[in-house]
């Protein structure tokens, strides 16, 4: 699946994007430079102090510069905060004028919530630890569906400490149809390492279905796991393999996918925060939008697949 419309989002960048980022650089710097000042003025002041013997004053000093390095912090979460929705609003605008993709809305503090992670059978229900933010929803053709990143994370058995279970962006999706079946994909590599939900999806009467895989890169890649009477090629179209298997070899990471009735379910692995953005080096940077978009278009156009061909 290359992403659509590059040559058209370099155009939007240019123009709409590219002017936002240069804005929020001139915060960014100015607030670096604020912090370089108050760093050389503490210095300074530090040396006075040694110089003339006046450490009986820096308990009176104490207060005011607290205060101060409070404001700075505040200022450095106002940019961060304030980064994301505006780049990604901007860029959700852009994919809302392709064909079959509206209503497109963002939120930064709002999760996609667990019990639609739960639900996916993906993984093992009630995970340790469960944290959600940057919450798209908005419409594909007739189906709606929401998006978020989320970071899992499970007690091991066998270190009894916490490790990433998945970190990445998480789709839930509703066919607008009445629909049956129940369906789940897994990158084969990841197993062993995944053992406690693959054998909870058996437990819930889940088969292996490779036998109905015609696709031998996709059988070599993916596990897939179906309920009696689930239409594996029905859902897992041939279209639909290759176009998975060819992002997965392309990007070198790990795609989820799940069914269950009237719920569809993606999981997208990757090892950055979407757009959270560098303090300490420019932002302005069409690849940190590109590798976004990318992302994104991803999850709608398997979206867009399924109604199209449910």
């Amino acid at each position: 699946m290359i992403p659509p419309r590059l040559h058209e989002l370099r155009l939007y960048y240019n123009t709409t994007i590219r002017p936002e980022l240069l804005r929020l650089e001139g915060l960014r710097k100015r607030i670096l430079r604020g912090i370089a000042v108050s760093l050389a003025a503490i210095f300074t002041v530090g040396i006075v102090f040694l110089v003339y013997d006046l450490g009986f004053l820096i308990l009176i000093l104490v207060v005011p510069v607290a205060f101060y390095v409070g404001s700075l912090y505040l200022r450095i979460e106002r940019f961060r905060q304030s980064f994301k929705p505006a780049v990604i609003q901007l860029l959700l605008d852009f994919i809302n004028d392709a064909p079959n993709f509206r209503s497109l809305e963002y939120n930064a503090t709002r999760p996609i919530l667990r019990d639609r992670f739960e639900r996916s059978g993906l993984f093992r229900p009630h995970p340790d630890s469960y944290r959600a933010e940057d919450y798209i929803r908005g419409l594909v053709g007739e189906m709606a569906f929401e998006m978020g990143e989320t970071y899992v994370q499970e007690i091991s058995p066998a270190s009894n400490r916490l490790e990433v279970v998945f970190s990445g962006l998480f789709v839930h999706a509703i066919f607008n149809e009445e629909t049956s079946g129940r369906l789940a994909v897994w990158p084969r590599h990841k197993l062993r390492r995944l053992k406690r939900s693959v054998d909870a999806y058996i437990g819930s009467r889940g088969r292996s279905a490779d036998i109905e895989i015609l696709n031998p890169g996709f059988r070599e890649t993916f596990a897939v796991y179906a309920h009696p009477g689930t239409k594996v090629a029905g859902i897992l179209t041939p279209p639909m393999q290759d176009a998975l298997l060819e992002f997965h070899r392309r990007e070198g990471r790990d795609l989820y996918f799940a069914v269950h009735d009237q719920d569809l379910f993606i999981g997208l692995e990757h090892g950055y925060d979407l757009l959270e953005p560098h303090f300490f080096r420019s932002n302005v940077s069409f690849q940190l939008i590109r590798k976004f978009y990318t992302d994104i278009t991803l999850m709608l156009q398997v979206i867009q697949d399924f109604d199209q061909t449910h």
